[in-house]
């Protein structure tokens, strides 16, 4: 049995590297040059127009912003979606360790003489180390979120950061209560907030004749203020929805 499982792996395998090799050969056949009228324009005009020295944050915030608010909205979806589908799950099953005790959320249980009702989830070399790195994960999170105009980062990359900084504090809390921050609800909140915020400003172009996700600030001195308001906002929504659903996942509704 288990040589047919492997042998089924590697023709899977096999069929998933030829077709793909299939689809990507003509591509690096073809003699037509890589189209560079676009990539030309950004380099030219990018940091005049927008102010930020990554263009990369120029063109998500700026040029395709509808994009960014298409992955927004996805991602709001899919944070609704998994937390609805978890606590479902959570509402069926009932985790008990081997001694016959329920499993409390990862952020509500905590020490007690060096032992643990369940040492499946945290230990207490975990709960040192993801405690002391929790805050330092958090503020470097917060600096890529707020300097992804000038450097390597954004509001995508440094929500990321942010949520496994509270992830990092959800784990590392030693009391029986559950922080602020590592609250399901507190994050749901946040979240929330964060998107009419990212809809507000977006809606604020309008106002000023730039149209639906315009920069207001265009045409003043300081136009890039617009990519930092906006990195911030959705490092805010990015950092609150993945670590939301990471805190559900490990077992913390409150």
């Amino acid at each position: 049995m288990s040589n047919k499982r492997s042998w089924s792996g590697a023709l899977q395998t096999t069929l998933t590297i030829g077709s793909m090799a299939i689809i990507l050969l003509p591509i690096f056949l073809c003699e037509t040059p890589w189209p560079t009228a676009a990539r030309d324009f950004l380099v030219q005009n990018g940091q005049n127009e927008s102010g930020a020295l990554n263009l990369v944050s120029a063109i998500y915030l700026g040029y395709r912003a509808f994009d960014t608010l298409g992955e927004t909205i996805v991602l709001l979806v899919a944070v609704i979606g998994t937390m609805g589908l978890l606590s479902r799950v959570e509402s069926l099953i009932t985790p008990i360790d081997d001694e016959g005790n329920t499993i409390q959320s990862v952020s509500a249980f905590s020490l007690n003489n060096e032992k643990r009702r369940s040492h499946m989830l945290r230990t207490h070399l975990l709960e040192v180390v993801t405690g002391t790195i929790g805050p330092i994960v958090l503020l470097f999170g917060f600096y890529v979120m707020l300097y992804g105009h000038l450097s390597p980062g954004g509001g995508f990359q440094g929500g990321v950061i942010i949520a496994s900084g509270i992830v990092f504090l959800a784990l590392g809390n030693q009391q029986d209560r559950a922080s602020a921050l590592s609250k399901s609800s507190t994050l749901g909140g946040i979240e929330t907030v964060s998107f009419l915020l990212l809809l507000l400003v977006a809606i604020s172009g309008i106002f000023f004749g730039k149209g639906f996700l315009g920069n207001p600030l265009e045409e003043s001195a300081y136009p890039v203020g617009y990519f930092i308001l906006m990195n911030s906002i959705i490092g805010m929504k990015v950092g609150a929805s993945i670590g939301a659903m990471c805190i559900v996942m490990m077992g913390g509704h409150t």
